[in-house]
């Protein structure tokens, strides 16, 4: 019995693991279209002094719509983030940010 309960596992593990990777390459040819709209802008992100100061920059940032991606580096006090110029400003970004404790200014424009 137990036997059996782990082949038939094994099969429905399989079968969905296959399922997903066709799935998720349906959805990179969305992402890759999407991405070719969007733009990158870099922040220079002010009174991050622990490890948890950038998961609040990021989500702060993340909730602004037209956002799509948020990178946060502790250590250079940077924010890269990834977004719709059609649907946000970079100037709105920043001031989610700032609106979260952490104020930011754009830095790169890329």
């Amino acid at each position: 019995m137990k036997k059996t309960l782990t082949i038939c596992a094994a099969i429905l593990t399989l079968g969905f693991v296959g399922w997903t990777a066709i799935d998720s390459s349906s959805n990179d040819k969305v992402i890759n279209v999407a991405q070719a709209e969007s733009q990158i802008a870099t922040f220079a992100v002010e009174n991050m002094t622990c490890a948890t100061c950038p998961i609040a920059v990021r989500k702060a940032m993340s909730k602004v719509e037209g956002v799509s991606n948020v990178e946060v580096d502790f250590v250079s006090k940077i924010a890269t983030v990834t977004f719709d110029p059609d649907a946000v400003k970079a100037e709105v970004i920043a001031l989610a940010s700032t609106n979260a404790g952490y104020p930011a200014s754009e830095t790169i424009k890329q």
